[in-house]
């Protein structure tokens, strides 16, 4: 039915999985032999050796691996792939910097109406000059 035993039946119950198949992810911890950790439950660690996966797998990085749940807590893997740690930073940064381009717009186009408590959009959209902390408009008092 593709429901396969992941990380938290694996770390609750491991050897009623034996023989059957499994699909999860964890952290390489090293790399020869190939061992991974997955975290499960509320923060409960499972180690597990991987056998038969050929790919250059580098500590910290992600590991997806679907295999065969063997003795020993081994996984003899069928079909693996792993997802270098610098993957994630990138896709933070990214992230961040699109929340904030999406954020500049909104506020650029939409105004908060705050007697309906609705946002509005503007007849004409802010330009960066408009904004009081950028402009250069200082009062000035003679002596």
């Amino acid at each position: 039915m593709g429901a396969y035993p992941s990380e938290s039946e694996l770390g609750t119950e491991y050897d009623v999985w034996i023989g059957e198949e499994t699909s999860l992810t964890g952290t390489v911890v090293e790399t020869e032999p190939l061992t991974i950790v997955a975290e499960y439950g509320t923060g409960e660690k499972l180690r597990l050796q991987i056998v038969g996966a050929d790919l250059d797998a580098q500590r910290g990085d992600s590991l997806v691996v679907f295999g065969v749940v063997e003795e020993d807590h081994t996984i003899r893997a069928l079909n693996a792939y792993t997802t270098p740690a610098s993957n994630y930073l990138y896709m933070y940064v990214v992230s961040f910097l699109a929340g904030v381009w999406v954020l500049g717009r909104l506020i650029r186009t939409w105004r908060l109406d705050c007697e309906n408590w609705s946002l509005e959009p503007r007849t004409t959209p802010l330009k960066v000059s408009d904004i009081s902390i950028w402009s250069q408009k200082t009062e000035q008092h003679d002596a």
